[in-house]
Order: structure tokens, then C-alpha cells, then sequence
């Protein structure tokens, strides 16, 4: 936790995001995601408020920063250009063990090879997604890793529509706003506190961004 913290917190990153969020920066999450080389695993075309609660809202913007090549050989992710402007789209779940996603889950919609614009980046570049563009990655059918940071920042001044507890972590600015419980940051690599907190921050969550489903549902694999 406290290395995801770092990589969230670097200046460059950050400098970024402010441009695009403004002055007050809140981190909602952090994860790495990682697809072994020669596999089959998938992430399907999907947008990422439709399981958040809250709402389709501008606030919020994902950060995907490439720690090896994320290439369309190792599964680099594919968007769908101008699909922010869309509403949240109905998804259906498959949860099929081949697909990253918790509850495999996918728009109702086929998404033609053509209208996908690849996301390819070299190791150490980032791109930034809106939560409501639809996006997806194929297998890595490489010889090499491809590793992936995800980080997504959240304006301090979203609410959420049913006002249920959720967490972030002051970075920039003012996030005092009675939105969020804020966080410190971690403590230590593995530190007891740090990790009672991730207990109750994922519970909390997987509540929200499992809700309605009715296969087994696994918030992280």
C-alpha cells in the first residue's frame, strides 16, 4: 500500500490530474494490474461508473501508468473514442475466471474493432480516461509482463447520490468538503493500522460496486 501510495503521490502524476480536476485532489484507489505473459485473461469493454454509485458525474478521472509496455501484444487497454459523452450503459455480468473485472462484467452493446482506438503506451507514459468512456483490454500474448498502475482521483466536491460512506485520500488542496472520510496516508509497508483501514474502506465498496449481482462475487482477484 504505501508503494502505490508513492507512485500516486509523485508530483509529475499529480501535476496532471490538477490540471484536469482543479486545485483539490482527492486518490479514491490505487491497484496494480498485471497480465502474465502467454495468457488469456481479458478485460472486457466496460465503463467504470456503472458500478461505483456515484452517479455520472465529470469528477473523477482514471490515471493508467504503464510500468512495462503496454503494447496490443501484451493487452494494452482499447477505448472507445467520444463514448464519455455517452450515459451509463446497461451491463450484464459474466463472471468468467478469464476476465480481470470482479463480475466480468460488459456492456450490452457490440463494440466493432474498428471504432476501438488502442491506448499503447511505452513504460513510463500515462494515459487518462473519464469514468464514463468505455474501455477494455485483449491477452497478453507477449513473452513479458505487462504491469499497470491504476490510480483514480476524485474532485473532494462529488457527492455521492445516496450519500454512503466512502473514503479518499487528501492529496492537493482543500478535500475538507463532508463528502468523503479522509484518510491518512500509510503508515509503513505492512502496518496494522493500514490494514484494518483496507479491510473496512474494501467492505464498504464491494457493497456498493457488488450490488445487484448474482453470481459469485469477488471485488479483487
Amino acid at each position: 500500500m504505501a508503494l502505490a501510495y508513492e507512485i500516486a503521490a509523485h508530483s509529475a502524476i499529480l501535476d496532471v490530474v490538477e490540471g484536469i480536476l482543479g486545485p483539490d485532489v482527492l486518490l479514491y484507489s490505487t491497484d496494480f494490474l498485471i497480465k502474465e505473459p502467454r495468457t488469456k485473461n481479458v478485460v472486457t469493454m466496460h465503463q467504470d461508473l456503472a458500478y461505483w454509485g456515484l452517479g455520472e458525474i465529470d469528477g473523477i478521472l482514471t490515471a493508467w501508468l504503464a510500468l512495462s509496455p503496454a503494447t496490443p501484444e501484451s493487452g494494452c487497454m482499447d477505448f472507445v473514442k467520444g463514448s464519455h459523452k455517452n450515459t451509463i450503459i446497461s451491463h450484464q455480468d459474466s463472471f468468467d475466471e478469464l476476465n480481470h473485472l470482479s463480475r466480468g462484467q460488459e456492456i450490452k452493446v457490440d463494440v466493432a474493432e474498428e471504432d476501438k482506438s488502442s491506448g499503447a503506451l511505452a513504460t513510463g507514459e500515462i494515459s487518462r480516461h473519464h469514468g464514463l468512456m468505455i474501455h477494455g483490454s485483449g491477452a497478453n500474448i507477449s513473452d513479458d509482463r505487462r504491469i499497470g498502475v491504476v490510480m483514480r482521483f476524485l474532485s473532494p466536491h462529488v457527492k455521492k447520490p445516496n450519500n454512503a460512506p466512502d473514503y479518499g485520500v487528501p492529496m492537493r488542496g482543500n478535500c475538507d468538503t463532508g463528502n468523503f472520510t479522509l484518510c491518512d496516508a500509510p503508515k509503513g509497508l505492512i502496518h496494522p493500522e493500514d490494514l484494518l483501514l483496507y479491510e473496512e474502506i474494501r467492505t464498504e465498496q464491494a457493497n456498493v460496486m457488488m450490488a445487484g449481482a448474482e453470481g459469485k462475487a469477488e471485488m479483487y482477484r
